[in-house]
């Protein structure tokens, strides 16, 4: 009696293998993380216009273009981040307890170490805030907390399309505001195109207003910082208050802060020097004198 075969309720066909070695090129152009930050939230909208030139897109679409948006931010932290690390001796002295795996420590070029500290996600405010916090970024101004709401529920339909294929969950709506979003448990992401224009500007906002935070904190700083007796730093250099003997050491900030693709561009490195000179040169001057009068 011969046994008797059940078939499958779904077919299975063979499983292709995947090269992934294949599936990467390299790229050669080092830009700003906010001038990269732009053309890759340009090149998400591009795909959007293209994908749905006339009506709304679709839900599939819509999930698709906010994973795009969200992980060209994640991208612009994990990058600033990791390459503020090799110019700014505060950062550098700020990540030196940080675990790295021996793995990836002995596999990685040295240069490319810092980047490695930035593996998990940025797509919370809780992580991002978290990352700030290791640089010395312990206190947000207003305008950065009140954007970073938004951010937050951003953050949170991109949860939806990552994790849900776009359909809100029990979770997501309690973050979001269970009165307001309760009943919509079980719907599906469909914004459109104007939603996703808003969304994408709102992303673009919030990044540059980070981007001009954070550097104008990390560079007046490095004032603070020399002009601290109990600096935990030897600095052996200081700012001389002069272009031309400064211009080596401010030259790598400008360069990883100022957007030169977008429009409108950054002002030119003599006229950001300028206000960074004018806005410490007092303050130092300040620091000073209220030392000589604790000392007399």
């Amino acid at each position: 009696m011969s046994s008797h075969i059940v078939p499958p309720l779904v077919e299975v066909n063979p499983i292709p293998a995947i090269d992934t070695t294949r599936l990467f090129r390299t790229v050669g152009e080092t830009l700003s993380p906010i001038d990269k930050f732009i053309i890759n939230t340009n090149a998400i909208n591009r795909i959007l216009s293209n994908a749905a030139p006339e009506g709304d897109p679709s839900p599939e679409l819509c999930s698709v273009v906010v994973l795009g948006y969200l992980s060209a931010v994640e991208t612009y932290f994990r990058t600033l981040l990791s390459r503020l690390a090799h110019i700014d001796e505060i950062t550098m002295q700020a990540l030196g307890q940080k675990q790295l795996l021996f793995s990836v420590a002995m596999a990685v070029h040295r240069d490319s170490l810092a980047e490695a500290l930035y593996e998990d996600s940025f797509a919370s405010v809780k992580e991002l805030k978290a990352r700030l916090n290791e640089i010395g970024m312990k206190h947000l101004p207003t305008e950065i907390e009140a954007a970073m709401v938004t951010y937050d529920r951003i953050c949170h339909l991109r949860h939806c399309c990552v994790h849900r294929f776009g359909y809100l969950g029990h979770k997501n709506a309690h973050d979001l505001g269970l009165p307001r979003h309760g009943h919509l448990v079980g719907a599906i992401f469909s914004a459109s195109g104007d939603d996703l224009a808003a969304i994408a500007d709102a992303l673009q906002q919030f990044v540059k207003a980070c981007n001009n935070h954070i550097f104008r904190f990390v560079i007046d700083r490095t004032v603070t910082d020399q002009n601290n007796r109990q600096s935990e730093l030897s600095w052996k250099w200081r700012w001389k208050w002069k272009l031309n003997s400064d211009a080596r050491r401010f030259k790598p900030y400008y360069d990883l802060f100022a957007l030169v693709r977008g429009t409108p561009a950054s002002a030119s490195l003599k006229e950001v020097y300028g206000h960074f000179r004018d806005s410490n040169r007092n303050k130092v001057a300040a620091m000073t004198a209220r030392r000589s009068s604790a000392s007399a």
